[in-house]
């Protein structure tokens, strides 16, 4: 039996396994939390404070190897188990290596070997684990991992995005800045993000942010929520969930709404350019629980034009046009 309560984070995108493992799991009696790829795999690990970590090799977005490599970055007292169909020595090895406790091969057959795995990780520390390496190299690993550059990859968003008679084009944004835009009815979302560092850590807010931007989409479609329609309402609800998971990161971001008859609707946590944006803007997200963000109204003139700059140079060009 698991330990009455413990938080298990299952990362798997096969539907049906992941089912089955967190059935196990739940009767048991461990607290399951479930993410279907690598990017929610890492927004999981920031939201929901995990004791353990299980995670598949083979997904989508991001494979497991380099979810490892994150989550001992960032998380190096976690103790992550590989349950992969991977059975390839060099595929285990790699994934031990890489600061995974253990490896489970799938299907499954002895499930009580499951909940020994996760009480032998979780009872006796690793002393030799490479994750000890890792952390002494903690700030080298944050600057030079391949997984965050690839994540923050994942994350960037096309030059040129369409939206019915919407047209949205970025340039120039870097990895310092991660752009995002929906359709609000016959309005345009557009939301820009200022990453606080440019590796692992941009990495990690970046797809938690993203992961966090799901809920309200998905009841703005299905008509239970107006977030996606509310800018100022948005910045706190982001702000309120990321102060919830934990981060200890802050960073900037700005949402816009378009609307062809009404305006331009903005809100501004922490984006120091261009200079009307500074002046209407709050506190950066996750610096205050209670942050609070008021809404802004301007007119605007098709195309728009918008240009953010960082105090470290980088820039991002940004026009909105509406056909």
């Amino acid at each position: 039996m698991l330990r009455a309560g413990i938080r298990i984070l299952v990362v798997e995108d096969e539907a049906v396994f992941r089912h089955m493992l967190v059935n196990y799991l739940e009767n048991e009696g461990a607290c399951v939390f479930q993410a279907e790829d690598g990017i929610e795999g890492l927004s999981g690990a920031a939201l929901y404070h995990p004791d353990i970590v299980l995670c598949d090799l083979g997904m989508p977005n991001l494979d497991g190897h380099e979810v490892i490599a994150c989550l001992v970055a960032r998380y190096p007292q976690i103790p992550i188990i590989v349950i992969s169909g991977q059975n390839r020595m060099e595929e285990v090895g790699r994934a031990l290596r890489g600061g995974a406790r253990d490896f489970l091969l799938k299907p499954i057959r002895d499930w009580p070997q499951v909940a020994q795995s996760i009480n032998q990780c979780l009872s006796a520390p690793d002393l030799s684990s490479p994750q000890l390496e890792l952390v002494e190299h903690l700030h080298y690993f944050r600057h030079h991992d391949g997984a965050a550059t690839r994540l923050l990859g994942n994350l960037s968003t096309p030059v040129l995005q369409e939206w019915g008679p919407w047209q949205v084009t970025f340039e120039g944004m870097g990895n310092l800045f991660i752009p995002d835009t929906f359709r609000v009815d016959n309005r345009l979302l557009v939301l820009v993000m200022e990453l606080p560092v440019l590796a692992a850590d941009a990495a990690f807010c970046g797809a938690l942010v993203r992961s966090l931007l799901n809920v309200p989409y998905r009841e703005y479609q299905q008509r239970e929520s107006q977030l996606l329609a509310q800018p100022h309402r948005l910045l706190a609800y982001l702000n309120w969930q990321l102060m919830e998971s934990g981060l200890h990161h802050s960073f900037s971001m700005a949402a816009l709404l378009f609307d062809e008859e009404e305006g331009l609707s903005f809100a501004n946590a922490g984006i120091t350019s261009p200079h009307w944006l500074m002046r209407s803007g709050g506190l950066p997200l996750g610096l205050m629980r209670d942050g609070h963000y008021r809404l802004h109204k301007r007119s605007w003139h098709d195309p728009f034009e918008l240009q953010i700059r960082s105090d470290t140079g980088c820039a991002l060009h940004m026009q909105v046009r509406h056909h």
